[in-house]
C-alpha cells in the first residue's frame, strides 16, 4: 500500500511539474491568443526556446490562456489552434506570417472560460523539438464580439519586440494559408504549456542592449534585458575574456538594467552575462554577450589638433568620430551653433575650394559642417552647412583668400545638446 501511495504521489508530482508557466500573473490585456473585440482574428506568437527553458524535447498536451476576471468570451469561443517550429524570434513586417505549411492544427472547436482561464487540450500531442522556437497560432471564427472593459480579454506580457503578429476584423474568417496584412505587437499571451518539463531554475534573460557583437559601445553603457517570468533578482558578470568576471563578479541587481559604477576601458572587448534568480535557483546555460567599447578620443578632437590638408583632393574617413568630446562647449562663431566635433584645416590660395562630407550607406547621423577663417579661439564664420537630414551629404564651395587659414568642424547639428558624432568622410577639392 505504501509503495502504491508513493508511486501515486510521484506520478502526480511529475504531471504537475510537466508544465511551463510564463508570466501567468500578468494583468495587461491584448490581442492574443485571439481578439475578443472583433468578429474574426488570426494571431501568431513566437515563444523562443530560451524563454521556454525546458529540459528536453517533449510532447505538448495542452495550452492554458488567462483572462481578465471580468471578461467574457461567449461570442469569441470558436477557435482553431495551430503549433509549429520556427527559427524566427520576431516578425519582420505585417505580412511576415509563418506559412500554414509549417504549422500543425492541434485543436478545433468551442472553448470556455473557467476560473479565469481557457484550457485547450490537444487531441494529439505536438512534438516540440527543443531546438527551434515554438509558434502558437490561433484563429477565432465566430461572427460576434464580446464587449469588455478593456476591449480585449486575454492577459499578455511585454517581450521581444514584434514577437506577435495579428489580424482582426469583422468581414471574414481568416484563411491561414493566405492571411491579410496584420499588425505586429511587442507582447505575447501569458500561458501555461502542458507536457513539457521546465529546467529547475528560471530562463536566461534576453539582453536588449548591447546586442551581441555590438561595436562602439559607451564606456558607461546602460545594459538592459527583458524581465524573466518568476525572477526575483538577477546576477551579472562582466569580464575581458569569455566567461570572465574580472570586472564584475556575480553582482546582484533587482531591476532589468545596469550601468557600471566605473567607466570601462576604451577600444576593449567585453563579455557580459546576466542570469535570473528565482527562489534561490539561478538560470543555467546562459551565454555571454560580447561587445566592444568606443575607440580612443580622436587626435583631431580639438581645434589645436586639426588635421592639415596640404595636397588636394584631400580625403579622410573619420571612423572614431563617436569618441569626439565637446571640449570647451558649443561652437558659436556662426549664428547656427553646433557641437564641437572633429577638426580639419587648410590654407587658401585665392582659388575656389569645395568641401563635402558624406556618411556610410544606411547611416542616420545628421552632422553639421561649419567653416571658419582665422585661428583657434578667434574664428570668423565663413558658412554653417546643414542642408540635409540624417544620412544626407553636405557640401559647400567658396573662394578663398591667399594665405588665410580655414578650419572645418564636423559635429552634431545640435546647438544646445551635446550629441555624439558618428562616422563620416570629408573631401576637400581644389577647383
Amino acid at each position: 500500500m505504501k509503495r502504491i501511495l508513493l508511486l501515486s504521489l510521484l506520478l502526480t508530482a511529475s504531471v504537475f511539474n510537466a508544465q511551463v508557466n510564463i508570466n501567468i500573473g500578468s494583468t495587461n490585456v491584448g490581442t492574443a491568443p485571439v481578439s475578443s473585440f472583433f468578429s474574426y482574428s488570426y494571431v501568431q506568437q513566437i515563444y523562443p526556446k530560451q524563454e521556454l527553458n525546458v529540459n528536453a524535447a517533449g510532447n505538448i498536451t495542452g495550452l492554458t490562456f488567462y483572462l481578465d476576471p471580468s471578461a467574457t468570451i461567449a461570442d469569441s469561443s470558436d477557435w482553431t489552434v495551430y503549433l509549429g517550429h520556427t527559427t524566427k524570434t520576431a516578425f519582420a513586417s505585417g505580412t511576415d506570417w509563418i506559412p500554414a505549411s509549417q504549422l500543425t492544427q492541434v485543436f478545433a472547436g468551442a472553448v470556455t472560460k473557467t476560473n479565469g482561464k481557457v484550457e485547450v487540450t490537444l487531441a494529439t500531442p505536438f512534438a516540440y523539438n527543443n531546438t527551434d522556437n515554438l509558434v502558437i497560432a490561433a484563429k477565432e471564427n465566430a461572427p460576434s464580439i464580446d464587449i469588455n472593459n478593456f476591449d480585449e480579454a486575454f492577459r499578455v506580457y511585454p517581450h521581444i519586440p514584434y514577437s506577435t503578429l495579428y489580424y482582426k476584423g469583422d468581414r471574414m474568417v481568416v484563411d491561414p494559408a493566405s492571411p491579410p496584412g496584420g499588425i505586429r505587437a511587442n507582447y505575447k499571451s501569458a500561458i501555461t504549456i502542458s507536457g513539457l518539463t521546465p529546467k529547475p531554475g528560471p530562463s536566461c534573460p534576453f539582453v536588449n542592449y548591447p546586442v551581441n557583437d555590438a561595436q562602439s559601445v559607451s564606456i558607461l553603457p546602460n545594459i538592459t534585458w527583458l524581465a524573466v517570468s518568476g525572477a526575483d533578482s538577477y546576477k551579472i558578470s562582466l569580464g575581458t575574456t569569455p566567461g570572465g568576471t574580472d570586472v564584475i563578479n556575480q553582482q546582484v541587481v533587482s531591476g532589468t538594467n545596469f550601468t557600471p559604477s566605473t567607466a570601462l576601458n576604451r577600444d576593449t572587448n567585453y563579455y557580459f552575462k546576466v542570469t535570473a534568480v528565482s527562489a534561490g535557483l539561478e538560470s543555467v546555460g546562459c551565454t555571454d554577450i560580447t561587445f566592444k567599447t568606443i575607440p580612443p578620443i580622436p587626435a583631431n578632437d580639438a581645434c589645436s589638433g586639426a588635421f592639415v590638408a596640404s595636397a588636394f583632393p584631400y580625403e579622410y574617413t573619420q571612423n572614431d568620430a563617436i569618441s569626439a568630446t565637446n571640449n570647451n562647449g558649443f561652437i558659436t562663431a556662426c549664428a547656427d551653433a553646433m557641437n564641437d566635433g572633429t577638426w580639419f584645416k587648410f590654407t587658401g590660395d585665392g582659388g575656389q575650394f569645395k568641401v563635402g562630407i558624406t556618411m556610410p550607406a544606411g547611416s542616420t547621423y545628421d552632422p553639421q559642417m561649419d567653416i571658419y577663417s582665422g585661428a583657434c579661439g578667434s574664428f570668423t564664420c565663413v558658412r554653417a552647412v546643414d542642408a540635409g537630414g540624417g544620412g544626407a551629404a553636405e557640401t559647400y564651395t567658396f573662394t578663398t583668400t591667399a594665405g588665410t587659414d580655414y578650419f572645418i568642424n564636423v559635429g552634431a547639428y545640435e546647438e544646445t545638446v551635446d550629441m555624439p558624432e558618428n562616422t563620416f568622410t570629408i573631401k576637400i577639392t581644389k577647383l
